[in-house]
């Protein structure tokens, strides 16, 4: 199974030969998620919906974090099919701590304080004194 970085595939987000499949639960997805990602749950996806799916494009599969499985599982799934997947295992979680573009019914902010009970860390880079 091949892996995808978080700065790997936020400078991939929005090209045209990347799909960025969400495979939580479709509510999870509704709350919040990648910025351009598809919702197709692991069981659905196993299940065929994979043939919805570009071959010609690369997959790149997540879940909520490193410590969920079906990343990892459903890049290897995609991968048996003939795929060019890989797992970005970092998550919602990663992303949503590293400030990166989300869509949903939530904002990162509310996500992390929901589901781990923590607020966003201060963003990196330099700070301006006023």
């Amino acid at each position: 199974m091949k892996t995808i970085g978080r700065d790997e595939l936020a400078s991939k987000l929005g090209t045209p030969g990347v799909t960025i499949v969400n495979v939580l639960a479709a509510v999870a997805y509704e709350k919040i998620h990648i910025r351009g990602s598809i919702s197709i749950p692991r069981n659905e996806l196993e299940g065929g919906k994979w043939r919805g799916l570009d071959p010609s494009k690369e997959i790149v599969v997540h879940c909520s974090s490193y410590e969920c499985g079906a990343s990892r599982a459903a890049a290897d799934f995609l991968e048996s099919k003939g795929f060019n997947a890989k797992a970005y295992e970092g998550g919602m979680r990663e992303w949503a701590e590293a400030g990166l573009p989300t869509e949903g019914a939530i904002s990162a902010k509310q996500f992390l304080e929901e589901r781990y009970g923590k607020p966003v860390p201060a963003p990196a880079g330099p700070r301006s004194s006023a």
